[in-house]
Formats: C-alpha cells, structure tokens, sequence
C-alpha cells in the first residue's frame, strides 16, 4: 500500500533537544533554580510542557505563562540547532518509495514556515502544518486540518506518523494514522518503546513507517 508521512519537526527532523535542555537551564539559572541534564529532560519532557515547566519550579506563583513562553522562545532561538544527521537521507528515501510528506508540529505556523525553508526540508512537503501560538500544547486540532487537506491527493494511501514524543502517538491515534516513534529527540526510546512501535534512529523509523 502507498505510505504517506507525516513528520514531527522538533526533535525529530530538527535535532534540537540540546538546544531546548540549554534553553531551559539558562531561564532556570535566571530563577535560582536547579539546572538538568539531558537524560532527565528525556526521560520527563511531554507534551503539553505547561506541567513540565511547572515541575521544574517555573510557571508558579502568579508567573505569566505567555511571558514563559516567550522566554523560552527568545533564549531557544540563539541556541546553536542542526537537522537531524539523517533527516535529508530519510526525506529523500521517503521521496524515492513515491510516500507523500508532510510537516505537523506544535511550532507557531511562521517559524515553522521560516525553519523548514531554511533547512532545506520545505521543498518535499506538500503541506507545512503549524500551530497559531507559542504554548507548545496540543497539535491534534491541526493535526486534523492536515488530514483534511492531504486525503484527497492521497486517496488510498496508508498514513504514518513519525516523531519523538509521546504526544506524536496520541496524535496519530486521533487522526486514524499508524505511528513510528524516533529515539533521538526529546523523549528517551524507553519511554517510545512503551507506547508502541519505536526506533532508534530516523533512517529505522522511516523504514518502519514504509513496512507498516
């Protein structure tokens, strides 16, 4: 059967966990607060990260989520990111077995735009699908958009999810997709392991995701 991929951005083509740990640590350290390390980041780090944040000390007492968010964003943004060392092999292997792509991420729909341009990863997708705010909640409504738009070109096609996060499979279980869960991003390949069929690297994932 035809395989159409829909991919996570963060974490997953974007190798940008060191950069989202040094992100964090740095408005902990402005806070007085216990820095991580990445394995705890790893193996805590969800979706949506409002509990996360709040379990490292931050969002409490009155602290104003939106001006969070923006911190967070602001600091991100000068860390040092990279793709993933097998993301362009992958988007060309997806290419060449005729599977459509597709980006869908948490990301505000404008950075998503200007990231997935600059790395030169725009050029495969038929559809770059964002989120219209800085929260870092819920995909799935976008997520179902995505399918709304990309069904009809890929009628009969087989739709697999691929990213690194827990939050991935809950949003292919609600959209009707198949999942492969990638170990190198922000969620420790235990953690994957548990919630379904998961693998270490992109290059296994995206095979996976072509024999599912």
């Amino acid at each position: 059967m035809e395989k159409y991929i829909l991919w996570d951005w963060n974490g997953t083509l974007l190798d940008d966990t060191a950069a989202a740990v040094d992100t964090l640590n740095a408005m902990l350290e402005r806070r007085g607060l216990p820095k991580m390390d990445a394995e705890f980041y790893r193996d805590n780090f969800a979706f949506p990260v409002k509990p996360f944040y709040q379990s490292l000390g931050m969002g409490l007492d009155g602290d104003d989520w939106d001006a969070l968010a923006r911190e967070y964003h602001e600091v991100y943004s000068a860390q040092a990111k990279r793709l993933n060392r097998g993301a362009i092999a992958a988007l060309e292997r997806a290419k060449g077995a005729a599977a459509g792509q597709s980006v869908i991420s948490a990301l505000r729909q404008d950075l998503l735009e200007r990231d997935t341009a600059a790395y030169g990863v725009a050029g495969y997708m038929d559809r770059i699908f964002g989120v219209d705010n800085l929260d870092g909640a819920s995909k799935v409504s976008r997520a179902r958009e995505l399918m709304e738009e990309v069904s009809p070109m890929a009628r009969g096609a087989q739709f697999v999810l691929i990213g690194d996060s827990l939050h991935d499979k809950e949003v292919a279980d609600e959209i009707g997709a198949e999942c492969v869960l990638c170990g190198q991003g922000s969620h420790a390949l235990w953690r994957l392991a548990e919630a379904g069929t998961a693998a270490a690297t992109l290059a296994e994932a995206l095979e996976a995701a072509l024999r599912a």
